[in-house]
């Protein structure tokens, strides 16, 4: 059994469901391997300004620790206050949380959306990062593949996976003299597994005739074809690749 592979969907029409024992917190779940426990999420929090300013010393939220996960987290939209580190993280801030790291207490004073990757303990070997503002990295250019810049979040020490934000330039001109004859490659990863959600841009797949933008979400297993894709407007997705999960 592993995560099911799916081509963009877009997670705007999926229903947030409220999680059990946690008022106030909604998840989409994305993806799901039922054998290993791992799943991909999004977890909206609604807005708590009032009581981020009545309780901010003394915050009712709990401390979260995972016991037997890896959890990478990106801020997808929205503002948290982690009452423990007194620091503030905005979209764009990514985490990166071994099993039993200690996170939070957190507000949410004007709600926020989070994408998280939960991976079992033995599965995973990253570094720990506590958020940080993946604005202040600079974009490398990605090795023959021109238009192609990466920003490089976190690789795994065994594996060789990785998490990383790639940008993939403006190329309207391409899609209007190539639509029927694309000289852009199918993407495939023979040996690992790809996740990937949009952040900005839009891409269109020719293949198919299908357009996704922001919020759109894929899944692909190792050997999966896709593509080729033309980015009209450029885009910016989030790639979590990782060894198949045993």
């Amino acid at each position: 059994m592993s995560k099911p592979t799916t081509n963009f969907i877009d997670t705007d029409i999926i229903s947030y469901v409220a999680i059990k024992n946690a008022p106030g917190q909604y998840e989409k779940i994305l993806a799901k391997d039922d054998d290993t426990g791992a799943y991909t999420r999004l977890i909206l929090s609604q807005a708590d300004l009032d009581e981020s300013i009545r309780a901010y010393n003394s915050p009712s939220n709990k401390m979260l620790i995972h016991e037997d996960l890896w959890e990478e987290v990106f801020s997808f939209s929205g503002t948290l206050i982690d009452t423990n580190l007194n620091q503030t993280f905005k979209e764009g801030y990514f985490a990166c949380r071994p099993p039993r790291m200690k996170h939070g207490p957190f507000f949410h004073p004007t709600s926020a959306v989070s994408y998280e990757i939960k991976t079992p303990e033995d599965l995973w070997n990253k570094p720990e990062l506590e958020f940080f503002d993946t604005e202040v990295l600079p974009w490398e250019p990605v090795n023959d593949s021109p238009g192609k810049y990466e920003k490089i979040l976190c690789r795994d020490f065994k594996t060789g996976g990785y998490t990383r934000l790639l940008l993939n330039q403006p190329d309207l001109h391409h899609c209007i003299q190539d639509y029927n004859n694309p000289k852009n490659e199918m993407l495939v990863n023979k040996d690992m597994w790809t996740e990937i959600i949009i952040l900005k841009g839009t891409i269109i797949e020719p293949k198919v005739n299908k357009t996704y933008k922001r919020g759109y979400y894929g899944c692909f297993a190792p050997g999966t074809k896709r593509g080729p894709y033309f980015y009209p407007t450029g885009c910016i997705w989030l790639e979590t690749i990782y060894s198949p999960l045993k």
